[in-house]
């Protein structure tokens, strides 16, 4: 017969009741981050689309947005999709690992550290989205 001394399920199950707890808000937090991220990208794109429209007026070059502190972006808050399509219009004919050297080279957010596979899966999508597929 086990002793209730040597019985630790109860103080386990209190400890992981905490971390799904802690799990629970931090999911919570992060929906809340990514609701406001995408708000936040929403105006930041109408923004560029404005800025754009009047330094075309102009007949102004594209100024770079910023991204942090004084880094130079123009695909900052872009999803990586959309980054390789306005890479693709400029320079047709890039390749994916081009690409990729150029959204690195400008800092582009690819929240993954396998860069060159990101591109490499955005460039399917794409495609796939160009020639009218999935």
């Amino acid at each position: 017969m086990e002793s209730k001394n040597n019985d630790i399920r109860e103080e386990l199950q209190r400890r992981m009741a905490e971390v799904q707890e802690r799990v629970d808000k931090l999911l919570s937090e992060r929906d809340m981050i990514d609701e406001l991220l995408q708000a936040t990208q929403v105006r930041l794109r109408a923004l560029r689309v404005v800025y754009e429209n009047e330094a075309e007026r102009l007949g102004v070059g594209k100024a770079p947005l910023f991204v942090g502190e004084d880094a130079p972006s123009r695909f900052t808050g872009m999803k990586l999709t959309n980054a390789l399509t306005l890479l693709r219009k400029e320079k047709p004919g890039i390749t994916k690992r081009v690409a990729c050297k150029i959204l690195e080279k400008e800092g582009f957010n690819f929240r993954t550290n396998r860069h060159l596979s990101a591109v490499h899966f955005a460039w399917i999508a794409l495609e796939r989205k160009l020639k009218g597929g999935k």
